[in-house]
């Protein structure tokens, strides 16, 4: 352009009136800029969010990966723990016939810990021992002859390996298991154990649902991504979604896997790639296993997730256009008015900030500002009306607060009477009634005082031992109550009262309704970092039916209709210590009926 035509367009800027020119300057300055930084902002989301996108997927296989680390460690933990039971290893590698008597000495001492373990041990399935020791009777659900595993393709191979002492099954199938359950897929690791000259004794199966071990990755639901799990042997298990995925990306799992075995770098055990499958645009993030010998493979779309911000792009470029035609027309027509009436809303606004609500604004037309300034003085006086009404609400809230407080029972007062009555029967030579008032007042003040939510393990135990005195002098029949707790952890603190309801639940619905007495039994012991509270009674039991209920309710954290009765206690307990420590502690029930309930409480422990 030459100069004579930019002397020729400054001239025509300058003929132009007042409203033209602020017009033509917000454009040039405001708007056209804003329009270009929108369309520049745009494209630096969408390519952010991408790779944010990335980056969360690339978190979520970490953290995938490292919770499959975890649950390795629990399987080898299981294992190592059942080869380091010196008496389990004597006992089953011992061929010569046994007693009754050592059999359930053996079932007992040994087999219960390892059956334990796995109680201790969420999210283990099952702990299983094969034996080639024909002297040994099957013990279900932890000891099996060997012969049970030749339904197992790999089993024979296994076995004849001499180098190969342990095995992992990534989609294996449980024939075990419960009658239910019997063809639930899980995660096994299979392990040797031989004698000191290298003869097989047995074999340990450790295993673990599919969809908990992988951390329900695999069960999730996602238009956009899809998990895959390839191990080296060939193995390959694909998450729920995976068919739905395959049918929009019109692909099969084969080609699919062979994708991206061939596009990921086999030299790196982790890394992004982006692809095309299809003119898909897709990515996916890889990672390897060594222990399990295999890849984590999360492929995400990327299709869906550009033509949304595309969407959002060209809907905001459209707003931004519509705000500039309207505001370049409405910001001539009322920049006088706004900068006169604006400023008196301002100096009365400063005026109530100050605590003057006296203020007047002058009011003339009917446009925005007018409609403001009214909005305001009704707003002033309607403050005015809530100030008083909070002021009269308050003081009657304080007369209400007074009044509870003179309405209120001393506690001491009980206390006072309870002592009085207690000193009363020492008078009357009547010390069981003594004692008795003694342990109630003891019971009282402990229950009655919530100024602490958490209490030493040994206070716990205390109330205990006074609810059982109170409630054998209720009861015809006695109550023994036996404790067995490590000394390490009677000052451990523990929610206040969560112990009562459960020893007061096997009374009530255990012990009672036998009417023959019965046993309580305490134990506490810490195993690896979990204390572990079991509560034992050799009451009525609770009917099979009715214990499925309570203990799913338990693990889901729901409701049951069985909470009408003794479930409500232990639901309210489990929520107690799950809110305190987390959802992996919590209270677990097993029972017979008709032979003892036990309850266990696990906690956890930290060294110091």
């Amino acid at each position: 352009m030459d100069s004579s035509k930019i002397k020729q367009l400054v001239r025509s800027i300058f003929k132009l009136n007042i409203r033209q020119k602020l017009i033509l300057t917000y454009v040039l300055i405001v708007a056209l800029p804003l329009s270009i930084l929108q369309v520049n902002a745009f494209y630096r989301v969408r390519i952010m969010t991408e790779k944010e996108y990335i980056n969360n997927v690339n978190f979520e296989v970490s953290k995938l990966k490292n919770d499959i680390v975890k649950n390795v460690e629990q399987f080898i933990k299981a294992t190592q723990f059942i080869l380091n039971n010196q008496e389990f290893i004597e006992f089953v590698s011992t061929y010569q016939e046994r007693s009754i008597d050592e059999i359930f000495s053996f079932k007992v001492n040994v087999l219960d810990k390892i059956e334990y373990l796995q109680y201790v041990n969420f999210n283990i399935n099952r702990i299983r021992f094969f034996t080639n020791n024909y002297f040994i009777p099957e013990m279900w659900p932890t000891l099996y002859q060997i012969e049970r595993l030749k339904s197992f393709k790999f089993t024979d191979r296994f076995l004849s390996d001499t180098k190969q002492t342990s095995l992992w099954k990534l989609n294996n199938t449980d024939i075990l298991g419960p009658p239910l359950n019997n063809e639930e897929k899980v995660v096994s690791l299979y392990t040797k154990v031989t004698d000191s000259v290298g003869n097989l004794i047995g074999i340990i199966e450790v295993n673990m649902k599919v969809d908990e071990f992988f951390a329900s990755e695999l069960s999730r639901e996602s238009d956009n991504s899809v998990t895959i799990v390839i191990s080296d042997d060939g193995d390959v298990i694909f998450s729920k979604q995976t068919p739905a995925f395959l049918k929009r990306l019109n692909i099969s799992s084969k080609k699919l896997v062979e994708i991206l075995e061939k596009k990921s770098t086999a030299k790196k055990d982790e890394g992004i790639v982006h692809l095309k499958i299809n003119r898909n645009s897709a990515a996916f993030v890889y990672t390897h296993i060594p222990v399990l010998v295999i890849k984590l493979y999360k492929l995400i779309l990327f299709d869906e997730l550009a033509q949304k911000i595309n969407g959002i792009t060209l809907q905001m470029l459209g707003q931004v256009l519509i705000l500039i035609i309207a505001s370049s027309i409405l910001i001539f027509i009322l920049i006088t008015l706004i900068l006169k009436k604006l400023r008196q809303v301002i100096l009365s606004m400063r005026a109530v900030e100050n605590g003057n609500f006296d203020v007047s604004i002058d009011i003339k037309g009917d446009d925005e500002i007018d409609e403001l300034a009214q909005h305001f003085l009704n707003m002033v006086e309607r403050l005015k009306i809530l100030i008083g009404e909070m002021v009269r609400r308050e003081v009657a809230q304080k007369d209400a607060q007074i009044k509870a407080l003179q309405s209120q029972i001393n506690a001491h007062f009980i206390y006072n009477v309870l002592e009085n009555i207690k000193m009363m029967a020492e008078y009357s030579e009547n010390y069981d009634v003594s004692d008795a008032i003694t342990k109630l007042g003891k019971m009282m003040r402990y229950n009655m005082s919530w100024k602490k939510k958490f209490v030493t393990l040994k206070e716990e135990i205390e109330n205990i031992q006074n609810y059982i005195s109170l409630m054998n002098i209720r009861y015809d029949k006695e109550i023994k109550l036996l404790v067995n707790v490590d000394n390490e952890i009677l000052n451990i603190e523990v929610p206040k009262l969560i112990l009562q309801p459960i020893v007061e639940n096997a009374i009530n619905y255990g012990i009672e309704p036998k009417g023959e007495g019965g046993s309580i039994f305490i134990d506490g012991s810490i195993i690896g970092n979990y204390i572990v509270i079991s509560i034992i009674d050799d009451g009525l039991g609770i009917e099979e039916e009715k214990l499925v209920a309570i203990q799913t309710a338990l693990e889901n954290d729901t409701e049951a209709e069985c909470y009408h009765g003794q479930g409500i206690a232990l639901k309210n307990v489990n929520e107690r210590i799950k809110l305190a420590y987390g959802k992996e502690f919590g209270i677990k029930i097993d029972s017979k009926f008709g032979e003892f309930t036990k309850v266990t409480i696990t906690l956890p422990y930290t060294r110091f």
